[in-house]
């Protein structure tokens, strides 16, 4: 797997030239999740999505209540565990520091808890006027 994962970060690494010299933008520049998900195994049972105000990541969660999952955030690491008799799971992740860490929402549907990350409000220009001296 990790052969795999070197592979595509060689070919994003040889195809960045390339698109600058066309002028398109890299696509991976913007994203602080690249670098920390780049060479985990997809069967890690993440879905990472880039939304209009953060991003939502999906975890799958089939058989396991509500009750049987907890979500924790220590010093801006986000670890998600679930444990049932038979079977447990744990996931854990930095979270990027344009993450709203106080509007972090979680929900169960149909076997998948998905998380959804605001970005942090952008501070807004101050506008500063200008006195004249006359």
């Amino acid at each position: 797997m990790n052969n795999l994962a070197n592979q595509r970060d060689r070919a994003e690494t040889m195809e960045q030239p390339r698109r600058a010299a066309f002028g398109l933008p890299d696509v991976w520049g913007w994203d602080p999740f690249r670098n920390f998900f780049s060479n985990m195994p997809t069967a890690a049972g993440l879905d990472i999505t880039r939304t209009d105000n953060g991003y939502a990541v999906e975890i799958p969660v089939a058989g396991y209540r509500p009750d049987d999952i907890n979500i924790t955030l220590e010093n801006g690491v986000l670890q998600v565990s679930g444990k049932t008799e038979k079977r447990s799971f744990t996931r854990s992740f930095v979270l990027p520091d344009e993450i709203d860490a106080e509007n972090i929402d979680a929900k169960v549907e149909n076997g998948l808890l998905t998380l959804t990350l605001n970005l942090l409000p952008k501070a807004k220009p101050k506008k500063i006027s200008i006195k004249s001296s006359s």
